[in-house]
């Protein structure tokens, strides 16, 4: 490990482990030291069976009962994985959902499968405290008392700005310790870039990688790369993993967007019945008027390589008919994209037969309600 310091512009002071100094000269610099798991001051950290999203590596054995405090991408991701390997698992977070970012309808299957897998979700709780007594560690939660050999905090990340001297380098960072950056991810000081969660709430290392790109690019006046994608896919990796790129149905109605949604399930496709993992779906939203997509959802194996072949429907503003036209290899996973396309179109179909029966569309009379609940 090094600790960097800035002397002065385009000047790096590194200082190893063992006491020793260098000192860097360039004629640009990148800044791209990431982030770090947040400790809040409640959770005690100095616990030897506290742990973060890093330091939860290091054990060298399955403990037998976990609480994972966190309902995001990072909590979500080790509860899976500790579930799979037997451990009793229970994850502990404020919210009402896991995942938030998800599309609601894949967030709801994911805890479904979570739950399968043994996992206890106590959505909507507050943690109270975690404690040691002569029995072991032990967390409150909204007042029941749980009794993990482990803790896991996966909640929240920070960006590594301290000690690097930015203020002495002319790099401007707001109170949270975010770099400012232009379009080319230059810093308020000339010759010095940063990319990554250093210059916003931390994110996908897809995308820090991306603005690394454009940096290096501006910087060498090389005309590869000068823009950021404005359509990236999100991947989770849960067992079974989860994708999305573009809008949720929930943003699309908020956005006033009409918009239609088609399903295809894995266990009704040949390759994950083949496979034995037909957990999952893909779902798709897409515009009422003309079919435009505007995002997919996939929840299932393999799901974050899937996800770009809607993206690339996206980047070229294209309809799902796409899907219909298209010979997928069978059998195979991403074939799933078709049947749910066709279950588009049904719905859209069934949505205009009702707009073509004003009757039905605006309701029916009572007694033509009656009649229709006796047929049922």
């Amino acid at each position: 490990m090094v600790t960097p310091g800035w002397v002065r512009a385009r000047t790096v002071t590194v200082h190893d482990e063992d006491g020793g100094e260098r000192v860097l000269r360039a004629r640009v610099v990148l800044l791209a030291t990431g982030s770090r798991p947040h400790h809040p001051p409640s959770i005690p950290f100095d616990d030897p069976d506290v742990h973060d999203s890093e330091t939860v590596l290091s054990i060298e054995r399955p403990p037998q009962r976990v609480v994972a405090i966190g309902g995001g991408p990072v909590g979500c991701e080790y509860a899976s994985i500790f579930a799979a390997l037997g451990v009793q698992v229970t994850l502990v977070d404020r919210g009402t959902r896991l995942l938030p970012l998800l599309d609601r309808e894949l967030s709801a299957e994911l805890a479904r499968g979570m739950k399968r897998a043994g996992v206890r979700l106590m959505l909507g709780t507050q943690l109270d405290a975690i404690e040691r007594d002569a029995d072991g560690l032990l967390v409150r939660v909204d007042g029941e008392v749980l009794r993990p050999d482990l803790i896991l905090h996966a909640s929240g990340r920070s960006g590594n700005v301290e000690g690097l001297g930015l203020a002495e380098a002319g790099v401007q960072a707001d109170d949270r310790g975010r770099v400012r950056v232009d379009r080319n991810f230059q810093t308020t000081a000339p010759g010095i870039y940063a990319a990554g969660d250093i210059t916003g709430p931390p994110g996908l290392a897809s995308v820090a990688m991306e603005q690394a790109r454009i940096a290096m690019c501006s910087a060498f006046e090389i005309r590869f790369k000068e823009s950021l994608d404005p359509v990236v896919p999100t991947g989770i990796y849960t067992l079974p993993e989860a994708a999305m790129v573009g809008l949720t149905e929930e943003q699309a109605h908020a956005a006033g967007i009409d918009v239609e949604t088609g399903r295809a399930y894995f266990n009704a496709t040949a390759r994950a019945r083949i496979a034995g993992s037909t957990e999952g779906l893909v779902k798709l939203v897409f515009r009422a008027s003309d079919r435009q997509l505007f995002g997919a959802h996939i929840l299932g194996e393999e799901a974050t390589e899937l996800i770009h072949v809607a993206q690339a429907i996206l980047h070229n503003r294209g309809t799902i008919d796409e899907f219909i036209d298209t010979t997928f290899n069978f059998p195979t996973r991403a074939d799933a994209y078709k049947y749910a396309a066709y279950d588009g179109l049904q719905h859209l179909q069934a949505r205009e037969s009702r707009d073509k029966s004003p009757r039905l569309a605006t309701g029916l009379s009572a007694s033509g309600s009656t009649a229709i609940r006796a047929a049922a």
